[in-house]
């Protein structure tokens, strides 16, 4: 099954009204403007590595997505259309059923319910086109994602992946 993802309203912890939607190729500017505001820290736990701008072919890559293979939904300030982060997976080719994900959310929106929200999306679209199996690299010392996944997922297994890496797994089919 492949589309679209439905847009959807979520009021976050502080009030402010989210709106999670597929991201499309008019929010390269959105997604470049959220990406410059993040911090440093932020940024190395996301990439693993320090990473000060995104080139413009990253850009085209975050943003022209065919939702299917490549699946991403941005969240949206719904008063002030500012990004407040991105959520992705990507389908491993030699095993369709595979994808790793990626959560992004900005700074100023973090503990509040938006990464919450922009997981469980991601993880419905996933199910819903037949994926069973997250996965993901992870800076060691990023204990949020560990805790939104458990929160979210339930559990995940972990592995060493070196360099101060994790890869951890979650089983879409629980």
């Amino acid at each position: 099954m492949s589309g679209m993802a439905k847009d959807h309203l979520v009021e976050l912890r502080d009030g402010t009204t989210a709106l999670i939607r597929a991201i499309g190729p008019s929010d390269r500017d959105r997604l470049k403007e959220g990406f410059a505001k993040a911090s440093p820290d932020s940024i190395f736990l996301r990439f693993l590595a320090p990473h000060p701008r995104l080139s413009g072919s990253e850009l085209d890559y975050l943003t022209a997505v065919d939702h299917d293979r490549h699946e991403a939904l941005i969240a949206i300030d719904a008063a002030t259309g500012q990004s407040l982060g991105t959520a992705r997976y990507v389908r491993d080719q030699s095993e369709p059923e595979t994808a790793e994900f990626a959560i992004g959310v900005g700074d100023r929106w973090m503990r509040i319910g938006l990464g919450t929200a922009l997981l469980e999306e991601l993880m419905t679209r996933a199910r819903e086109c037949g994926i069973i199996r997250f996965t993901g690299l992870i800076h060691h010392d990023n204990t949020a994602i560990r805790q939104l996944v458990k929160k979210v997922a339930g559990s995940f297994d972990s592995t060493t992946a070196g360099q101060g890496a994790l890869e951890i797994t979650i089983d879409l089919r629980v």
